[in-house]
């Protein structure tokens, strides 16, 4: 498999093509149209809080999804340690409760409602918006967070290609990852068709200088924190007239990935790795024009995700030996369609229904472990399959009303319903205490009716002042509700959604070409919150807990954010956000984890054409966060970042870049270092 890996990279690196003209990026926005969910005769967000770039990603050197969307106000990143998952928080609500779309398709898993985002690269996406006041009902359920958009690329041209090629190395080290992508396409009058493909490869990186070595890290070199992720993608396209397109695309993602120990305790899980986590999507796009302002959107999606962990006896990471030790295998699958039907056929209203629905499969086991005598692994009994299947069903109504020319109303409606259809566990059964039998749960469901409103007033050209209130919902997952945690917690089949009251208000502005700012405010009042309540104890004293509906909090907080060209061919901007995460749960006082209470970034472009070069300089700050629920804090820090980028002839550009360039010594989750100084050279291709 590995030859493959290498012979693709091989072959991407050797591509040679021609120049054409570009057009310009004003022209690009209704490409995308059929990728992007927005709220029907409302603006666009594209404001610097709410949307980062393509041309943004490649000048702070992003290469994956998480570390991209996190150059937005209101986002938190964090890396689960114990799965080596990065993940992202907005406003205070993570991944569970804001899910990710792609090309506005959900990509969350059945079973947790989580994936591991770094999986996702940015070398074929074209830009990531994220919702967080008013959002459109086409998104569906479970947005109680709000929703985050990836939009991949698409040909613009009668020839399109770009790509890039290039290496990473750490501070006094040779090299330690490479990456390598190409996307290559055409768009004719009536058609258009594109190929993607990406290999990054990382090697286990070097942690700060400045670190203290322990015992589980006695050296530079992060321990068992290497990673694959090659990607394959095509996208056909029919465009028979102006108004109707038709889109049919597929994707193939293959990671293996390793999981850094935890580097200041030990426990069972500290000898992980993922030898295989893998993704295959197939999705068809369509909006037809049916009648005169009456559009009919459909989406249909069958997406897999196929993993296999195991969890080893020691950090040798060969024997699987005890009983904490197995292989673990997730089997999933999701199958979907969203059907939309706007309509302007009533003067001064842009009315869109949307009907959604959602079927998720998981299947998990552990593997049978066969005997070794070489390695001394003993025989190991697997177990049977385990399944559990949801279907999730959603229909929403909104109405964008135009009062006058310069405000606009907006309300909607929705009904979110989920019925399980099976689920089954292995291992001691819940109420009878039986061992080793597969059992069944009993069969739930939920229901949840959602709603909004809003005002959005334009007082004078170019600034927006926007208003909303909504009732958001999420249903709990299949892992919520049937997890045993390995007997620590006690199956909840009936618990039910959890929602917020979501208030934003945010104004808007640009001043000609040169300046343009955005400033919000939040208050989510969250109610039915998923907590766990100790309902017993294990014979070790460790706690037995069940998940309920009795959690109370409020996230309130505010964001800016601006971006100013002084003068030509130079570019400054930056955001800030604040946070306050209030838990209001009688008798309780946990503390939110893994979101600052600040956050600044600020960045500065300068281009000098006379020397075909441009440098960007960005300073990321985090203030403290909570990393434990009884009030134990990471400290703050600051990172600075530089990319140097020279054309060396017409489309094609040399970049060396440095990240963290002070070798600050920092973490988001306790024990788990992140890389230290590195350095990134590159060619960059784009005819």
């Amino acid at each position: 498999m590995k030859k493959i890996y290498v012979t693709a990279g091989a072959i991407l690196l050797s591509i040679n093509v021609i120049a054409q003209e570009k057009p310009k990026i004003d022209s690009l926005k209704n490409y995308y149209e059929i990728q992007e969910v927005n709220i029907y005769g409302k603006e666009k967000n594209e404001g610097p809080i709410h949307k980062i770039t393509m041309q943004q990603i490649q000048d702070f050197n992003k290469t994956n999804v998480v570390d991209a969307v996190n150059l937005l106000p209101g986002v938190a990143i964090t890396q689960m340690g114990a799965r080596n998952e990065g993940s992202v928080l907005v406003r205070g609500f993570n991944s569970l409760r804001t899910p990710v779309f792609y090309d506005g398709i959900p990509i969350y898993t059945p079973y947790d409602g989580n994936f591991d985002l770094s999986r996702f690269t940015t070398f074929d996406i074209n830009n990531i918006s994220v919702e967080k006041g008013l959002v459109s009902v086409q998104y569906g359920p479970n947005t109680m967070g709000g929703a985050i958009n990836i939009v991949s690329r698409k040909p613009i041209k009668a020839l399109d290609i770009d790509g890039q090629s290039g290496v990473g190395f750490a501070d006094g080290t040779g090299v330690n990852s490479y990456f390598t992508s190409l996307n290559i396409g055409t768009r004719q009058h009536k058609y258009y068709i594109m190929g993607s493909a990406s290999l990054l490869k990382i090697d286990n990186y070097l942690i700060s200088r400045k670190l203290e070595r322990t015992a589980l890290q006695p050296s530079l070199e992060r321990k068992n924190s290497a990673s694959m992720d090659v990607r394959l993608s095509a996208k056909f396209g029919y465009t028979p007239n102006q108004t109707d397109e038709y889109s049919f695309s597929i994707i193939s993602q293959n990671a293996d990935k390793d999981i850094a120990p935890n580097a200041l305790k030990t426990g069972n899980s500290n000898w992980r790795n993922y030898p295989t986590y893998d993704k295959r999507s197939m999705y068809l796009k369509t909006r037809t024009l049916i009648a005169v302002k009456t559009f009919v959107s459909f989406t249909g999606y069958y997406d897999t995700y196929y993993n296999k962990m195991k969890q080893y006896d020691d950090d040798q990471y060969i024997l699987l030996n005890k009983n904490s030790s197995f292989t673990s295998v997730y089997d999933d699958y999701s199958l979907g369609g969203i059907l939309n039907l706007t309509t302007e056929a009533i003067k001064n209203n842009v009315i869109t229904l949307s009907v959604n629905n959602k079927f998720d499969s998981h299947k998990e086991y552990n593997e049978e472990i066969p005997a070794d005598t070489t390695t001394g692994q003993k025989f190991k009994a697997g177990e049977p399959e385990q399944n559990y299947k949801d279907n999730t069903f959603y229909v929403g109504l909104e109405d964008v009303i135009t009062i006058n020319s310069f405000i606009k109303a907006i309300a909607g409606v929705s009904y979110n319903s989920r019925n399980n259809m099976k689920a089954q566990e292995y291992g001691t059964h819940y109420v009878t205490g039986e061992k080793n039998v597969l059992y069944d749960f009993p069969k739930g469901s939920d229901n949840a009716f959602d709603y909004k409103g809003g005002i959005i007033v334009e007082p004078v050209k170019d600034h927006l002042i926007t208003l909303s209130a909504s009732k958001r919902s999420r249903f709990a997952s299949q892992k919520e509700r049937y997890s045993s945690r390995f007997g620590s917690q006690v199956p909840n089949p009936d618990l039910k959604s959890e929602y917020t009251w979501a208030y934003d208000i945010t104004y808007s502005a640009r001043l000609g070409n040169k300046f343009n700012y955005e400033i919000s405010g939040f208050i989510n009042n969250i109610r039915d919150a998923i907590f766990a309540r100790t309902v017993g104890t294990l014979d070790n004293g460790n706690p037995i807990s069940q998940n309920v509906n009795i959690g109370k909090a409020v996230f309130q907080g505010y964001e800016l954010a601006f971006g100013y060209t002084p003068v030509k061919n130079l570019t400054l901007g930056a955001n800030y956000s604040y946070i306050d995460m209030k838990d209001k749960t009688e008798g309780s006082s946990e503390k939110f984890t893994d979101v600052p209470n600040h956050k600044i970034m600020a960045y500065t472009k300068l281009e000098v054409p006379k020397l075909r070069t441009s440098l960007n300089v960005n300073a990321e700050f985090y203030g403290k966060r909570y990393i434990t629920s009884t009030g134990d804090q990471a400290p703050e820090f600051t990172l600075l970042n530089a990319k140097l980028s020279v054309n060396i002839v017409k489309g094609i550009n040399f970049d060396f870049g440095v990240r963290n360039l002070f070798d600050r010594n920092y973490y988001l989750s306790y024990g788990y270092p992140k890389e230290g100084r590195s350095f990134i050279t590159a060619l960059n291709y784009d005819f």
